[in-house]
């Protein structure tokens, strides 16, 4: 474990400034004549704040731009969510700050979670949070050229008020505050050039998103003996092209590289809250957003999302979530607990691509999804052999045990809905079968 930097300049009520180690005679003597209640009514909810790819950032372009970028994000807490940085907010290392409730934070003053008791915060708790990750990353950092996004990790946490903090007690914060390595995570040839490539994509999508040039083209589920009849439609969002772009950036291009960098979040919750204003302007209408397998947990960047869903289960119950990529779910007792929360709220769960060749029934199994989507793969197989046609009705017929609604994807002419019918098909999605573009 690294030792703390320099923590950032700080000074008590009284203009004394303190450092690290400054706890041994100031903590004894501002403890020994209070009392136990008068220390538990001085704690304030504290959060951390860590910067999870710094040491990516680091390799990817050099120290100093990691230093640029840690920078960058204390003087956006400083900005915005600091009222008296000096007593508010505390640098422990390049990588992680404290940030104590203040009126420029709503720490939800006791409501984040009983010192001494494991961190299970409520939804006003994890309202500050969410619009810390939002604020904090929403735009690059720039710096010396280059432009990149930081991977943000947040939560609560038990420690005692800036000038009361010793050295034993930061140390135990950083390793609290670290997420758990991915076990998965490699360094092969080339991998310098691909994170670069990867993140000069990402702050393409956040520049986006900042722009709000992210729109959806909405395919209709239909039954394959009346195209009139719907389940409901399916987003597939698309980002418009930029200054000397020749096309739109589509999920398929786009979605890996936040996945590789961790950087799905902020673009699940958008498209989320996209999906809930297109289902505001057409109440009659059932749709259906795609978001990723590492969103899929109940944790601060939901929390917005989950007090529309209990103020108007109306809404709820006409929002499809669709979980891509199930095979890479990280979490599956995480992945169960949030399909639950979320079908309790009244909404349905689908998971995409099912059959892919990867194995996701395992995360089927642990979603409980209200609709299976079969993989294009199987319909395209389908098409040039009667044992594509035979896997296609086997998959149908299995994964009627698994939900009460199974689509085939891949709908692109006339021949696909008599050879998805013939098989048993349900539902049927795709071009042949109906689209409608549109901005949400």
């Amino acid at each position: 474990m690294h030792r703390p930097a320099a923590w950032a300049p700080r000074a008590s009520a009284g203009g004394r400034a303190h450092g690290p180690h400054a706890e041994a005679a100031a903590d004894t003597t501002a403890r020994a004549g209070a009392t136990p209640a008068d220390r538990v009514a001085a704690r304030r909810a504290c959060a951390f704040v860590f910067v999870a790819n710094l040491p990516h950032l680091a390799e990817a372009y050099g120290q100093d731009f990691a230093s640029a970028a840690s920078l960058e994000v204390q003087r956006r807490l400083c900005a915005n969510f600091t009222a008296l940085p000096s007593s508010d907010m505390a640098r422990l290392r390049d990588d992680c700050f404290l940030l104590w409730a203040n009126e420029a934070f709503d720490g939800a003053a006791s409501g984040a979670h009983e010192p001494g008791k494991p961190s299970q915060p409520s939804r006003r708790a994890s309202r500050p949070i969410e619009t810390l990750l939002a604020v904090l990353g929403a735009e690059p950092v720039r710096a010396g050229g280059i432009a990149a996004l930081v991977q943000l990790h947040a939560d609560w946490i038990d420690v005692r008020s800036p000038e009361q903090l010793g050295a034993s007690e930061i140390e135990l914060t950083l390793w609290t505050a670290q997420p758990f390595p991915d076990s998965r995570e490699s360094r092969a040839d080339g991998w310098r050039q691909l994170y670069r490539a990867d993140m000069d994509v990402a702050v393409r999508v956040s520049e986006a998103l900042r722009a709000e040039e992210l729109s959806f083209s909405w395919q209709p589920v239909v039954h394959p003996g009346s195209v009139a009849t719907t389940l409901y439609r399916g987003g597939r969002a698309r980002i418009a092209p930029g200054r000397g772009d020749a096309a739109s950036l589509v999920p398929e291009v786009f979605m890996p590289c936040l996945q590789r960098l961790g950087l799905t979040r902020a673009f699940d919750r958008t498209v989320m809250r996209r999906a809930v204003a297109a289902l505001r302007l057409q109440p009659s209408a059932h749709v259906g957003v795609s978001i990723s397998a590492q969103g899929i947990q109940i944790d601060h960047w939901w929390a917005s999302l989950l007090a529309v869903l209990d103020r108007e289960p109306a809404l709820a119950s006409r929002l499809v979530i669709e979980i891509s990529d199930s095979a890479a779910l990280p979490d599956l007792e995480a992945a169960h607990d949030f399909c639950v929360q979320l079908q309790l709220r009244g909404c349905r769960i689908a998971i995409r691509d099912f059959g892919s060749g990867t194995d996701n029934l395992a995360a089927v199994q642990a979603c409980g999804p209200d609709i299976v989507k079969l993989d294009a793969a199987l319909l395209r197989r389908a098409r040039d052999s009667e044992f594509g046609r035979e896997c296609l009705r086997g998959m149908l017929a299995m994964c009627a045990h698994f939900a009460p609604h199974v689509v085939v994807e891949g709908i692109e002419r006339d021949d696909d809905v008599h050879i998805a019918s013939r098989a048993g098909a349900q539902w049927l999605q795709g071009y042949g079968v109906g689209r409608e573009g549109g901005k949400a």
